[in-house]
């Protein structure tokens, strides 16, 4: 029973310094949204060119191999894509904001999973967990369902990072103030 104490202080530990990192990172991209939504955007269409680069040359290089037939293809496409990213690197963000929405919804979702399993051994804290396990939920839902534009994505985005870093703080350290109750589930 040491060891998992010890692996899950040392997790909690883990997961504290990586949303004390995200939300630095939230405020970052809500304060510089316009060089943030630029650099996004000129990252992932040059990746998508160089992918395109590559797959040319595989298809060129192997093209009696039926595995690579289509990379040419494939290729083309990416090239385009990625010159389009480029030249207009705003165009990837709404892809971004219902990813980032999908991910939140999903936490949200594994927060009620930590609300049911605190509620059966009884913990205080496991209203806490549905509160913010709702707010996650919905939080993901408005980014679905109502994609931002432009500069707004950008700061939402950063807005979302922050606010759901500090709840997940704050759910870190109540699983680390009552790691030992929350243990009793793994008896």
């Amino acid at each position: 029973m040491k060891k998992i104490e010890e692996g899950f202080n040392k997790l909690i530990r883990i997961e504290i310094i990586f949303s004390i990192i995200y939300t630095l990172l939230g405020i970052f991209i809500y304060i510089k949204s316009e060089m943030t939504n630029s650099i996004v955007g000129i990252m992932i269409g040059t990746f998508f060119l160089l992918t395109g680069i590559i797959e040319i040359f595989t298809s060129i290089d192997k093209n009696k191999i039926t595995l690579f037939k289509y990379n040419l293809f494939f290729g083309i496409i990416s090239i385009l894509l990625g010159i389009m990213m480029m030249l207009n690197p705003l165009s990837i963000i709404n892809i971004l904001n219902i990813g980032l929405g999908i991910w939140i919804l999903i936490e949200g979702i594994n927060k009620v999973v930590y609300f049911i399993f605190l509620k059966k051994v009884r913990e205080r804290s496991n209203i806490l967990f549905l509160v913010s396990s709702l707010l996650f939920i919905f939080l993901g839902i408005i980014l679905i369902v109502y994609p931002f534009r432009s500069m707004v994505v950008t700061k939402a985005v950063g807005t979302f990072i922050i606010l759901y870093n500090i709840l997940n703080l704050n759910d870190l350290v109540l699983l680390k103030r009552r790691g030992k109750e929350f243990l009793k589930l793994f008896k």
